[in-house]
């Protein structure tokens, strides 16, 4: 089951009484189709998702391709587990966030299932009313990543204001949000001083990863072929398709005579 987040700023007034379980399962990812990197990922995702390039109001991001259509995730499967080697940051989190509307504050996702009343799950505050241990480790980590993705943001900004990056059209891709890729060609016509500015400002990697995780694209071509496999050989639930079904297959059956 999926749901839609509603991020709200966690605080003793509203919350005190709450507790939250951590997750088994990926359900609650099953409509992000896309998910912003931090730097320190590139290397990881780049052996597991196609990353691209999007201009956001936030300003240029690199992103994790989990879909090819809008609200589709396709590295989660029907039992809501992770089907690639490696997980982003931004869903490792997960009943905790960060929204721009509140900076500084810890948020949950109040629509998730794991915010719970049980008094078997583990606590959002201490007696004292302060974060509890693991939530507030969570907001340094949460914290972190938002600060490698500022900074690879400035790096996609560079390579996009030296005309580094082009349009990117990946096969089978349908999403509404357009993406960019690195310009190969341009980047190669770079000269060697050129390319060494590039490196002092950080960005070099994320053009290799950039390119070398296209590679990836084909593993959510095929898990996109075997949705549709699946799909177009599931049982009709529609009733009219179920009476032709059965009236197609009325040689198997003795029916009454008219006499």
């Amino acid at each position: 089951m999926t749901h839609a987040a509603h991020w709200v700023p966690l605080s003793q007034e509203h919350h005190g009484g709450l507790m939250w379980q951590r997750f088994t399962a990926y359900h609650f990812a099953q409509t992000t189709s896309q998910v912003t990197l931090a730097g320190a990922e590139l290397r990881h995702a780049a052996a597991n998702f196609p990353i691209g390039l999007t201009e956001t109001a936030e300003g240029w991001q690199a992103v994790a391709l989990l879909g090819l259509e809008d609200n589709q995730n396709l590295l989660v499967d029907d039992q809501g587990r992770w089907r690639a080697a490696y997980v982003p940051a931004a869903l490792r989190s997960h009943p905790f966030g960060l929204h721009p509307d509140y900076p500084g504050r810890l948020c949950i996702d109040q629509h998730s299932p794991c915010v719970v009343e049980r008094l078997d799950a583990e606590p959002f505050f201490t007696q004292h009313g302060e974060l509890a241990r693991f939530p507030a480790q969570v907001l340094t980590f949460l914290q972190q990543r938002q600060q490698g993705c500022r900074q690879l943001s400035k790096r996609v900004t560079a390579l996009a204001n030296a005309e580094l990056l082009a349009p990117w059209q990946p096969a089978g891709y349908q999403g509404s949000t357009p993406l960019y890729q690195i310009d190969e060609r341009a980047w190669q016509a770079l000269s060697a001083k050129q390319v060494g500015l590039f490196w002092q400002l950080g960005a070099v990697p994320l053009v290799y990863a950039q390119l070398q995780s296209q590679q990836q694209l084909g593993r959510l071509q095929l898990y996109q072929q075997r949705k549709a496999t699946a799909e177009s050989s599931a049982p009709s639930s529609d009733p009219l398709a179920q009476w032709q079904e059965a009236l197609s297959s009325e040689a198997e059956y003795d029916w009454p005579s008219a006499t």
